[in-house]
């Protein structure tokens, strides 16, 4: 089959799926509101998609292109991280101009003055804490090393927001393991160089797989995390600014592949493995399955934001009050109108 052809195939398997999605009443996203409203200011954006750290539960933002195309623009571009360390990085570095990222790592970056703006939640949780035999509950982090991809990155804000969660000060309590490729994490963990790898998917699913490690931690179903989101959207102050219109169809772009993930899983997995996200499509389906796409509908950004920024502040990693940094950082008027349209 031609490029061209499977392309094609594509779209229309895309829209299918959009379609029996509508069908079912899961895709409510207000066609006419669309076609009502301006078109956008700029039809370019680019995005996030690094095959070299494919993280799988970003699915809705590698899905959002044909209803990106749907919202007006008419080039959409996918950029991998190039030398940053974290999604936040990303948007800060100018090679993207919405991204999902952990809402902890947007945190550090809005307190330090990054010129990011914090739009909403894609998903609750996604990330597992695999640890050795040496480490039986959170706790036990203490004087345990740890690896993260690097100083600042996503997985090491995240962690020491945990550690502070439990009464533990991670600059001192914990050793850290700096490696920035995730492949070599699961063979360091299984050899015992480090005692904690925190894993997002396909990575969880292939220490699953391989018997590495136990679980310490789901923020999909363990207690508090589970109650916040845990990945979130963001985008460059710039863009927001100049490009409001833009802005609000983006992110209803990345809405509507938000919900195909949840309406129609298998079409969304295949699509995944079509587009390049991953060669596994098991990975893919289970990440569809075991995420919870739903939460942007009811979960409340200012909740988790306002947790998150006490654990960093405890941390030492925010200087900034919850307020202080729910005010600098957020713009959540875009989905407030796209859940009105929704009537969620």
């Amino acid at each position: 089959m031609s490029p061209n052809r499977q392309s094609t195939w594509t779209r229309r398997q895309l829209l299918r799926g959009l379609s029996a999605a509508a069908g079912a009443g899961l895709l409510g996203v207000g066609t006419r509101t669309a076609l009502a409203e301006p078109p956008p200011e700029i039809r370019s954006i680019r995005l996030l998609r690094d095959p070299k750290n494919p993280i799988l539960c970003y699915a809705p933002q590698y899905l959002a292109e044909e209803f990106l195309h749907l919202e007006g623009f008419n080039d959409v571009r996918y950029n991998g991280f190039g030398n940053a360390t974290s999604d936040a990085e990303v948007l800060i570095n100018d090679r993207a101009d919405i991204s999902p990222g952990l809402g902890s790592d947007l945190i550090v970056a809005v307190d330090s003055g990054a010129p990011i703006v914090i739009l909403g939640g894609l998903h609750a949780g996604c990330v597992e804490v695999f640890a050795s035999d040496r480490v039986r509950d959170l706790r036990d982090l203490a004087g345990k090393r740890v690896v993260a991809n690097g100083p600042g990155g996503a997985e090491h804000i995240f962690l020491s927001a945990v550690a502070a969660n439990v009464g533990l000060e991670p600059d001192k309590d914990i050793e850290w393991v700096f490696e920035s490729d995730y492949g070599a994490w699961p063979e360091m963990l299984a050899t015992g160089m480090v005692d904690v790898v925190n894993a997002f998917p396909p990575l969880n699913f292939e220490l699953r797989e391989r018997g590495i490690g136990n679980v310490v931690l789901n923020t999909t179903t363990d207690d508090p995390w589970r109650h916040f989101f845990c990945c979130m959207i963001a985008a460059r102050r710039e863009f927001v600014e100049s490009y409001p219109i833009a802005t609000k169809r983006a992110l209803r772009a990345i809405v509507k592949a938000n919900q195909l993930c949840e309406a129609d899983k298998e079409r969304s997995a295949r699509l995944l493995v079509e587009r390049g996200a991953t060669d596994r499509y098991d990975f893919a389906l289970k990440t569809l399955q075991e995420v919870p796409y739903g939460a942007w509908r009811t979960y409340d950004p200012l909740h988790t934001l306002r947790f998150y920024a006490l654990r960093l502040r405890e941390a030492g990693l925010v200087k900034g009050t919850p307020s202080e940094i729910l005010q600098r950082g957020t713009d959540f008027r875009f989905i407030e109108e796209i859940r009105r349209e929704l009537k969620v």
